[in-house]
């Protein structure tokens, strides 16, 4: 049994989830945001939806070499907030650094993979076959050094387009066909999948506020995790009966009722948990097949929202 190193399993998470390929938005910075000692032995490896301080808190206590997020550390001004400075987050990347930890964000790619990504957990949880993508974001990909990088199989994802400003777009969101079912059965179904990453005031809703749940038959759902509810006219647009996200603006609602397209909203960070426990897993199965010296572990941190 071997012991993987920092920069060997950065290079091989980074790898997976094409990191220097998926565009997103500056303020996201995927990939390695802090690193320790690269040489390092890997041990341990914590997956969770957010690097806040708690979850940096946690991931100390644990042990973990390796912290890896789909919201990093990066979202309040674009950068990695200074250990000694007056910014608030800057106790994370203090008790990060002091504790050695490496900090691995994965913003879109953690919601663009084909089979780990917080949009495809969630449609095999509601038992949906995937039928095509939708929701178009547009960006840059995150450069990284050759060293945390390699050439994986891409097909299944999703394609990445070029456009004329310079900027690459690519559609992560995620269409899928149900057995013809009701919306009530849908949202029985989310419900399931992500409750136990809800605080007891969260609830899934439901809009037009609950009205005909059981009447209004469901064949296609558009799944996009976050925020992105307000995508009515949209997912309109890609035929769906139904809209699953996290959370969606005041519009979204009243859009909702006038277009016929049912949305179900879970909560930001419930519905984003699927991708991180994913990762844990895979993770696991592949220390595994690779007969590593290696622990992965999902840690739950619900914000209420």
């Amino acid at each position: 049994m071997s012991t993987p190193t920092i920069s060997e399993m950065i290079r091989f998470i980074c790898s997976e989830y094409r990191v220097n390929s998926i565009p997103d938005s500056s303020r996201a910075w995927n990939g390695p945001q802090i690193i320790s000692d690269l040489s390092r032995p890997c041990k341990l490896i914590v997956t969770a939806t957010d690097a806040s301080l708690e979850v940096i808190g946690k991931s100390v206590e644990l042990g973990a070499d390796i912290l890896v997020c789909h919201h990093g550390l990066t979202w309040t001004h674009g950068s990695i907030p200074l250990p000694f400075s007056d910014e608030i987050e800057s106790a994370r990347t203090k008790a990060a650094l002091e504790n050695n930890l490496t900090i691995i964000g994965l913003h879109l790619p953690m919601d663009a993979h084909p089979s780990l990504g917080n949009n495809a957990v969630l449609c095999r949880a509601i038992d949906a076959e995937v039928e095509g993508n939708w929701f178009t974001t547009k960006g840059h990909p995150s450069p990284l050094f050759d060293d945390f990088i390699e050439s994986v199989d891409n097909t299944s994802w999703p394609e990445i387009i070029e456009l004329e400003d310079g900027r690459k777009s690519m559609e992560i969101g995620i269409i899928g066909r149900v057995k013809p079912t009701s919306r009530l059965d849908i949202k029985t179904r989310l419900q399931e999948s992500i409750g136990m990453e809800q605080t007891s005031n969260e609830m899934i809703r439901c809009f037009p506020e609950d009205r005909n749940l059981d009447s209004n038959l469901v064949n296609t759902v558009a799944i996009c995790t976050g925020a992105a509810g307000g995508e009515i006219v949209e997912a309109k647009k890609s035929g769906a009966d139904l809209l699953i996200s996290g959370e969606g603006p005041a519009h979204s609602a009243i859009l909702a009722h006038e277009s016929g397209v049912g949305l179900l909203l879970g909560g930001h960070h419930a519905t984003e948990t699927l991708g991180p426990r994913a990762l844990s897993e895979w993770l696991k199965e592949e220390s595994n097949q690779n007969n590593w010296d290696l622990e992965a572990i999902f840690v739950s941190s619900p914000i209420g929202l």
